[in-house]
């Protein structure tokens, strides 16, 4: 080989490792080189750094993953795998019976900026206000599509997501059709369109990034998060997803049904009088 074409081999190898350097140095899973923030983004937002859920209040509409099915296990299957691994201080878990997928976000109550918030309600009205205002406007809402929404898991990576986010796509043009129609017609009727609204990706939150992670540990995670998504896929061909749910919250370990979207709220009828408790 000659000298000069050598050389040339050389600085491309030199390029190509610099290159895959600065692009671990840059996950999310990482504190960024020009930053000198001492956690992640959710610390003393939605979790403390031990990854004790903190108060974190609002409304939404998703559709839970019940617990005993296929999905559902297999889900929790990655959760314990990753949770035995030396990174795992690092992230916050959330308990199995609040898997879900946000069909679409209504209001959280430390977000109060248009967009994020009703338009037609002002931006100091309390949340329960805005939740029974949410309640009223979806009582007659039809859904006036085929159940269930059916995704397929299509990532699982600390190359696009600081936490443990399993990203989820509709299974196909026709289901992306459908429910991106679906969230349309709700934004339009609640009156709150978040950015990026039309480009949402829908996923599965299992876990929050609490503490970063070195790069060892991010590599670590890489490999064991390849794994799991191989797994994910062989496991859950085919997520298939019920109606969505209104749900109330006031932290990230659980979400409160009130009521099935596209059917008014059920309650039980009294033969008296409420009476005043003393």
């Amino acid at each position: 080989m000659n000298p000069m074409r050598r050389l040339l081999l050389l600085n491309a190898s030199i390029l190509a490792c610099g290159t895959a350097v600065a692009a671990a140095k840059s996950l999310p899973t990482m504190r960024p080189g020009d930053s000198t923030a001492p956690y992640p983004s959710e610390v003393d937002r939605k979790f403390t750094a031990a990854g004790d859920a903190l108060p974190f209040r609002g409304n939404t509409m998703l559709s839970h993953i019940a617990l005993g099915t296929t999905a559902s296990n297999a889900l929790i299957a990655v959760r314990n795998t990753i949770n035995r691994r030396s990174f795992s201080h690092c992230l916050a878990f959330t308990p199995p019976s609040s898997y879900h997928m946000t069909v679409i976000q209504g209001a959280d109550d430390d977000v109060r900026k248009p967009g994020f918030w009703p338009a037609d309600l002002p931006l100091d009205t309390p949340l329960a206000a805005c939740t029974a205002h949410f309640e009223r406007k979806l009582a007659n809402f039809q859904l006036d599509c085929a159940l269930p929404f059916r995704m397929r898991i299509v990532d699982f990576s600390a190359h696009r997501d600081s936490g443990a986010t399993v990203r989820l796509e509709p299974a196909d043009a026709s289901e992306n059709r459908k429910i991106r129609g679906l969230r349309d017609r709700i934004a339009d009727l609640l009156e709150i369109r978040a950015p990026g609204h039309e480009q949402y990706g829908f996923h599965v939150t299992l876990a929050y990034l609490v503490n970063w992670m070195d790069e060892a540990q991010t590599q670590d995670y890489l490999s064991v998060q390849s794994d799991c998504l191989k797994f994910l896929q062989k496991t859950v061909p085919v997520l298939e997803l019920g109606a969505p749910e209104f749900c109330t919250f006031t932290d990230m370990n659980a979400f409160d049904m009130q009521f099935l979207v596209g059917q008014a709220p059920q309650r039980v009828p009294l033969s008296a009088a409420p009476t005043n408790h003393a």
